[in-house]
């Protein structure tokens, strides 16, 4: 699990950080920074007042997969992007939250092949 906590889903926000960078400049980075800061405190969450970039533990990272598709939804005025984003981000936490059972039943099984799918193609 920790290789995805640390490795993939910090490469997954790396890679869409650099991407919205590329194609907005360096002010989108401010407007993620700035919507991770406004959210609302809540018990057990961690608040990124100081940026995405201050995430360094397996448990931050956690905390940002329950976020990040909020914090991204709607964040440019390109809608096939926000759409494609989103779907990443949920997808990822779809395969996430598969990945930690226990015990997978047929269904699981089939609905974890069904996002692999998706994010191969």
């Amino acid at each position: 699990m920790h290789h995805l906590d640390l490795g993939l889903y910090n490469h997954q926000i790396t890679f869409t950080c650099d991407l919205l960078k590329s194609k907005y400049g360096h002010l989108i980075l401010d407007k993620i920074d700035n919507r991770l800061a406004n959210i609302p405190r809540h018990s057990g969450l961690k608040i990124f007042k100081n940026g995405i970039q201050t995430a360094n533990t397996a448990n931050e990272y956690r905390n940002l997969m329950k976020i990040m598709i909020f914090v991204l939804d709607d964040l440019t005025e390109d809608n096939d992007l926000n759409k494609i984003l989103m779907k990443v981000y949920e997808d990822w936490n779809n395969m996430y939250l598969i990945s930690r059972y226990e015990e997978f039943s047929e269904k699981d099984l089939e609905n974890f092949e069904v996002i692999l799918l998706f994010l191969n193609n």
